[in-house]
């Protein structure tokens, strides 16, 4: 009669399922978010968001964080025409922030719909770009934090 190892058991419950191997389809191709072009100066800062805004902004990051970036400018919010994702041609000309010196020109501005009037703003680049560059398509950079719908201002 075997006795049970139960800290081998144990240890082998929490083992990883899959590995990098295995995993590589399902990461790449995966929303990313990066702050290095993040500009306190416009816009809110994280910091004056309340704990559940906060809260509520992380969960929507990581959710975003679940597809690729083609996914999300085809989504549909709201009960008009609306995207989660926009991607702009250039910065736009009825805004209340300007075109930050610290981030390059020639990207495209971009605004992920948050909640409410909430936006994060930032910029993509180009599909072709990435390509040509040998850059990940599916980064987006941010540079604002919108809490009141001021970067694109419609009617």
């Amino acid at each position: 009669m075997k006795h049970k190892n139960l800290k081998k058991e144990r240890q082998l419950s929490n083992f990883p399922i899959d590995n990098i191997e295995s995993s590589i389809s399902t990461i790449k191709g995966l929303l990313s978010f990066t702050f290095k072009y993040l500009d306190n100066t416009q816009g809110q800062k994280f910091s004056e968001l309340t704990s559940e805004q906060f809260a509520k902004f992380i969960e929507k990051l990581k959710w975003y964080s679940n597809e690729n970036r083609a996914h999300w400018e085809a989504e549909r919010i709201g009960s008009k025409d609306g995207r989660v994702l926009v991607i702009y041609d250039n910065f736009p000309k009825n805004s209340k922030f300007i075109h930050p010196r610290h981030v390059p020109a020639g990207v495209k501005w971009a605004r992920f719909r948050i909640e409410g009037d909430m936006r994060l703003i930032g910029f993509v680049i180009d599909k072709n770009d990435t390509l040509e560059l040998g850059l990940n398509p599916d980064v987006f950079y941010v540079v604002f934090l919108d809490l009141f719908h001021k970067f694109y201002i419609t009617k």
